[in-house]
């Protein structure tokens, strides 16, 4: 079959948009139908089309996307975080906000780019899919939520991520000038001749990096750090620091295995040397907050450069412990985004110390907050801690093992920050007596589900193991 004629391979992709346009169309006609229930159909419709392609490399449009191991383990962890995503958003109403029944239909679009993004093969498709990503998150943030922070958030938020795209696009200019190709393994077959002291080679991949680190949530941006309640939506939150982040890691990732990993340019120095400084400041900076909801941004910073890590190994085991530490890091930020949110907005602060007196307010938010700290901390049973072991032996077979020590020392300094909330949340006496929180049932739901995850992956870590080394196994042959 041609690779034009396997465009029946866009199942998935195809569930989510015809989802979309019913979305739209209820929201037009039917303003009070639950879209949201929709959209959640339209999740698992597009996950079961998704079933039907495990085990297979497909070639769509000449070449275009590639529908490989590789693609199909971040579609999966991309679906399961929109579905977690969808249910916690039954919940993100406050007082005076637009009831928009036309938010589940942006997601479902925002997820369709995001799966495109992780099969693109091409550097065209790739922009085009990471455009069609970004452009819906930019709509969510300003939709979702009305008022005068909300929109300001959502303009910095479009700002930063201009600068991004405008970053991305120039590396990804530089090497089709390099080249002549615009395929990105086309591409690496020409830089692997190049002479190891080309300066544009260096360049091009340092402009990439630079672009994908908005995505990869190694930035720290001012729209991402504002108010709980005045700012970006909970649902739009726990998207980019779950799918959103996934998409990034699996589009640099893509594209420095075809492209980067057989140059002799010093990448892996570069990549060490970015990833050593935004973890070491990122936790730092954690630790100085007194908003639980600024700790958690400034130490996803440590989590994304600690993702970083393992591209300083990516002819060895750095991408598949890649890819068991990103679906760690994505059900542990469901999980803990959706956890200190819901509650913060329950007690209408989210000043650390108004976390006291948690565990008996809401217990079962208590234990799941606990679980997705336990794990984002590197701290065993969780499968966040097998994650960061991974990327700390593959950091030391890539022979970086001063970047494992780097890495070592940032575990002690996030569980120090992270057992600071524990001990306040189970130990420390109330600030204010709070009652029992009465919680919607998708914030329980995404919370449960999330948790459960976590644990799980820690204790059943063989089957999720060999699905990255399958997934990592296509994208490197």
């Amino acid at each position: 079959m041609s690779s034009v004629g396997n465009l029946l391979a866009f199942s998935p992709e195809l569930w989510l948009l015809a989802g979309a346009l019913v979305v739209f169309l209820m929201a037009r006609f039917m303003p009070g139908a639950s879209t949201t229930t929709v959209a959640l159909v339209t999740v698992v419709a597009a996950f079961l089309a998704l079933a039907t392609q495990f085990k297979q490399t497909i070639t769509i449009l000449d070449g275009a996307f590639l529908l490989d191991g590789f693609a199909i383990f971040i579609d999966v962890v991309v679906l399961a975080a929109a579905a977690l995503t969808l249910l916690a958003s039954r919940a993100d109403i406050l007082p005076g906000d637009g009831q928009s029944t036309a938010v589940p239909g942006f997601f479902l679009l925002v997820t369709l780019g995001a799966m495109l993004a992780a099969s693109a093969a091409e550097m065209v498709s790739l922009f085009l899919a990471l455009e069609l990503l970004a452009v819906n998150l930019y709509v969510l943030s300003v939709l979702a939520r009305r008022g005068i922070a909300p929109a300001t958030a959502g303009m910095g938020y479009l700002v930063a991520g201009a600068a991004s795209s405008a970053l991305l696009l120039y590396g990804l200019a530089l090497v089709f000038g390099l080249t002549g190709e615009t395929q990105l393994a086309a591409a690496g077959r020409v830089l692997a001749a190049i002479g190891p002291n080309q300066p544009a080679v260096l360049l091009a991949l340092s402009l990439l990096l630079g672009g994908l680190s908005l995505r990869m949530g190694m930035l720290p941006v001012g729209w991402w750090t504002r108010g709980f309640e005045a700012g970006i939506p909970l649902r739009v939150i726990i998207y980019v620091q779950s799918a959103g982040v996934v998409t990034a890691f699996a589009v640099f990732g893509r594209i420095a295995a075809s492209t980067f990993a057989g140059t002799r340019i010093p990448y892996a120095a570069v990549i060490a040397g970015v990833a050593a400084l935004a973890m070491t400041a990122g936790n730092l900076l954690a630790l100085t907050q007194t908003s639980v909801r600024r700790l958690l941004v400034y130490s996803s910073i440590g989590q994304a450069a600690f993702a970083l890590a393992a591209f300083t190994n990516l002819k060895g085991t750095g991408l598949s412990a890649l890819l068991v530490f990103l679906v760690a890091l994505a059900l542990s930020n469901v999980c803990a985004f959706t956890a200190v949110i819901a509650y913060a907005r329950f007690v209408h602060s989210d000043a650390i110390r108004d976390l006291a007196g948690m565990s008996r307010a809401a217990p079962g938010l208590s234990i799941a907050l606990a679980v997705a700290l336990v794990s984002l901390s590197g701290l065993p049973p969780a499968a966040g801690f097998f994650g960061k072991l991974f990327v700390l032996q593959a950091a030391v077979d890539g022979g970086y093992a001063w970047l494992a020590v780097v890495g070592a020392f940032n575990i002690m300094f996030t569980a120090i920050g992270y057992l600071r909330v524990l001990r306040i949340v189970f130990i420390d006496p109330p600030v204010f007596e709070v009652a029992a929180a009465r919680l919607d049932w998708g914030i329980r739901a995404a919370v449960g589900l999330a948790s459960a995850g976590v644990v799980f992956m820690g204790l059943l870590l063989g089957p999720l193991h060999a699905a990255a080394t399958y997934g990592v196994g296509a994208l490197l042959h």
